[in-house]
């Protein structure tokens, strides 16, 4: 029973923060929101746990983050569209998903899956804030996604951590459906 307890926690804390209040008109709202949006900082973590388990040491990340700036671009130019939220919460089963065994062929369905996180938000943009919240959210997930690289070279080591880790991913899609 011990080893479900983080999956409990997780399975009680993803409704309460998968999208905190915050506006969309500045650098600071831009950089908070990786980091308090539980979606984006599970996904981030995922893929920076990702990329240091298949050894493949900037291609992930960076490919993350340009996909999600490009996803921004687009959502802000072309504006939304149903399924959006779907494919998003897709990103964190499949990143769960590959904890279990790290498949080189569907890595590139990480970043793929994040430019719809950027996307959700090129909507809610307009203006000059863009560029602001942008800037900011690129800086903080560029940040998570250093630090949980970090911390997947230290997974690679604990098999069963890392598998609970991808439970918790897989776990907090499932409840994001349900919301």
């Amino acid at each position: 029973m011990r080893k479900f307890f983080p999956l409990l926690l997780l399975a009680f804390s993803v409704p309460a923060l998968a999208h905190p209040g915050h506006g969309t008109d500045s650098f600071q709202a831009g950089f908070l929101h990786p980091l308090a949006g539980l979606d984006h900082l599970l996904m981030l973590t995922g893929a920076g746990v990702l990329s240091a388990l298949s050894g493949r040491k900037l291609l992930l990340p960076l490919a993350t983050l340009g996909m999600m700036l490009t996803g921004a671009v687009a959502g802000s130019l072309l504006g939304g569209f149903s399924g959006v939220e779907m494919l998003i919460i897709a990103s964190l089963a499949v990143c769960g998903v590959m904890m279990f065994k790290t498949e080189n062929r569907l890595l590139l369905a990480v970043p793929a899956l994040a430019m719809f996180h950027g996307w959700a938000h090129g909507v809610e943009m307009s203006g000059h804030s863009f560029w602001l919240f942008t800037s900011g959210f690129m800086f903080a997930s560029a940040m998570v996604l250093c630090i949980s690289f970090a911390a997947g070279l230290l997974l690679r080591r604990h098999d069963r951590l890392r598998k609970t880790f991808g439970g918790g991913l897989i776990v907090s899609a499932l409840l994001a459906l349900m919301s």
